[in-house]
This record gives C-alpha cells, sequence and structure tokens, in this order.
C-alpha cells in the first residue's frame, strides 16, 4: 500500500476548529495511507495556528470499514454523510478508497492564533 507522509500541520475546515480545540472531535479520516512524520503536529484552519496535539495513531482501512462509532466520532452521523462530506475535499474518493483514520489529543490551544510562516520560530 503506497503511503503519503503527513506534515507538521493537521489542517481543519473552520466549521471543524472549535470542536477539535474543545477536544470533542479527536479523530479526523484522510484520503490515503499517511503515514506521520511527527508526533506533535500544529492545529491549523486557514493557515493560521490554533494549537498543538498529540497523534496517538492511525488506522488504514477502506472507507466502507470504517466502524461507525468512527464515523461519529469524526462527527458523522452515517457512511453516506461522511462520503458527502469527504467529497468535498477529495472529490474523486470513493467507499472502497483507503483512508487514514488519525487519532489525536489536543495538548496546546493557544490564546491567539499565529500564522503558519512562523511554525517553529521563537517570537
Amino acid at each position: 500500500m503506497p503511503r503519503n507522509t503527513l506534515g507538521p500541520f493537521l489542517s481543519f475546515k473552520e466549521k471543524y476548529l472549535r470542536r477539535v480545540l474543545d477536544g470533542d472531535k479527536k479523530v479526523t479520516i484522510r484520503l490515503g495511507a499517511l503515514r506521520p512524520r511527527f508526533q506533535l503536529v500544529y492545529i491549523v484552519c486557514c493557515d493560521m495556528i490554533y494549537g498543538e496535539a498529540i497523534i496517538t495513531g492511525v488506522e488504514y482501512l477502506r472507507l466502507r470499514d470504517v466502524p461507525l462509532d468512527v464515523l461519529r466520532a469524526d462527527g458523522f452521523n452515517s457512511l453516506e454523510e461522511a462520503l458527502a462530506e469527504l467529497k468535498s475535499l477529495y472529490p474523486d474518493i470513493s467507499a472502497n478508497d483507503i483512508v487514514s483514520v488519525v487519532r489525536f489529543i489536543v495538548v496546546r490551544r493557544y490564546e491567539r492564533p499565529v500564522p503558519t510562516s512562523l511554525a517553529g520560530k521563537r517570537q
């Protein structure tokens, strides 16, 4: 199974950011088999860093095989709902595609977001 890497940024749409930062969303489903390069990653939305998270695990499944409890942890009530949302990000995705179920825990929330261009730089 070919794998791509997941870099230092874990990006989210604005509509999911609050749930991520509040700790309500601890799972994200991404297309393909992604191998995290880092355990500690930045939580990013709209080119701004809002905090840091630790990736606690990654599981590789066909989208159709992702259990309902995992879909719900990612904010979906069904496979059909997940597929519809994922198609907005990955237009060619199908239920047969391999996805990465990335589990994470937010360990730090920033008082004010910082631009991604400042990632890793001291201020």
